[in-house]
């Protein structure tokens, strides 16, 4: 079991200094809007994939006036660790783990992770293909550094792509590389779906995820003509998509909203246990502000069920919505 024992917190966003101590159980950070209870919840996600879950920029996690920030943590699995990440305004960032720099986040991948929920993923059934693509792209990445690895390299060559075909030059040599990297992304994306299926179907047999995949057998070069119409890329694994299914029909069209609710507490479960079972550790489940979106009575029995997975959670909320004496509760002011 992963734990998050402290957190400290200097010069991020709102935040000259703050420490914070958890247990291994649940924890509630408690406080009023505004007073940074996102941006905790942002830095603890920081360290299982070092960047902000909101798609923030390093330079604006910094606080105002000052040159940089740091986040420190102490972790617990199976033995003890000090994580330290800092960037510098010049754009410079360090990760040190036990006192050690690395270059690389893959020590960090190895040892921590960290399952963050916020508001764009509580309804996600409803939400644009890109936002269900950027979800799926970021469990993914934490489950298979591989992965993170071939979408990032992905997204570059497609960046270049893109502008070839602004200026009407030949993209063969470009589609030639985004399909080195495609085919492992689609491989992977076809195996995490067909897992998470499987665990789902178990807990409710009426949820399906589709994974729907743009290129469906063809080949990038296949798309040439039409995307030298468009001058943009029209195909390839960054225009996929994922459908939920209850019942057998599309969720986002037929499912209630309590039915909605459902799949996705279904999907977080799901999502926990393929973590324990792909990386042999249990993930750090962290939810920012759930009850502006899911029900109390709802979430308190889901609660119930991943804590008998034995995780840590972590929520923020403006006010302690279910009571219970053995949770941890943090207030900040």
């Amino acid at each position: 079991m992963v734990i998050l024992k402290n957190l400290q917190l200097i010069n991020f966003k709102k935040f000259s200094y703050l420490k914070l101590e958890f247990s291994e159980g649940i924890n509630f950070i408690i406080g009023e809007n505004g007073s940074g209870k996102t941006s905790i919840i942002e830095a603890i996600s920081y360290l299982s994939i070092p960047r902000s879950f909101r798609g923030v920029k390093d330079e604006f996690l910094i606080k105002f006036n000052e040159v940089g920030w740091t986040i420190k943590a102490e972790i617990s699995n199976l033995t003890e660790h000090n994580i330290q990440i800092t960037y510098k305004k010049d754009g410079f960032k360090v990760i040190y783990l036990d006192g050690k720099k690395i270059k690389t986040f893959l020590k960090l991948f190895e040892i921590f992770s960290v399952l963050t929920f916020h508001s764009n993923n509580y309804n996600l059934i409803d939400q644009s293909p890109e936002v269900k693509r950027k979800f799926f792209d970021w469990f993914f990445s934490i489950l298979n550094y591989e992965y993170f690895i071939s979408l990032y390299k992905y997204k570059k060559i497609l960046v270049q792509k893109n502008k070839a075909l602004k200026l009407k030059s030949d993209i063969s040599i470009w589609n030639k590389q985004l399909k080195q990297y495609s085919d492992y992304i689609l491989k992977i994306r076809k195996n995490y779906i067909a897992q998470l299926n499987s665990i789902i179907i178990e807990q409710n047999d009426k949820i399906n995820i589709d994974y729907r995949n743009s290129l469906n057998d063809k080949n990038f070069d296949d798309f040439i003509e039409l995307e030298m119409k468009r001058g943009f890329s029209i195909i390839g694994p960054h225009r996929d998509n994922y459908e939920f299914y209850f019942d057998g029909k599309n969720a986002k069209f037929f499912a209630s909203e309590g039915e909605k609710r459902r799949i996705f507490l279904n999907l977080v479960i799901a999502m926990v246990k393929l973590t324990q079972k792909i990386k042999k550790l249990k993930p750090v489940i962290a939810f920012d502000d759930p009850f502006n979106v899911l029900d109390e009575k709802n979430f308190k029995n889901f609660l119930e069920e991943i804590k008998n997975l034995n995780a840590q959670i972590i929520i923020s909320s403006t006010s302690l919505k279910i009571e219970n004496n053995n949770y941890n509760i943090i207030l900040i002011n």
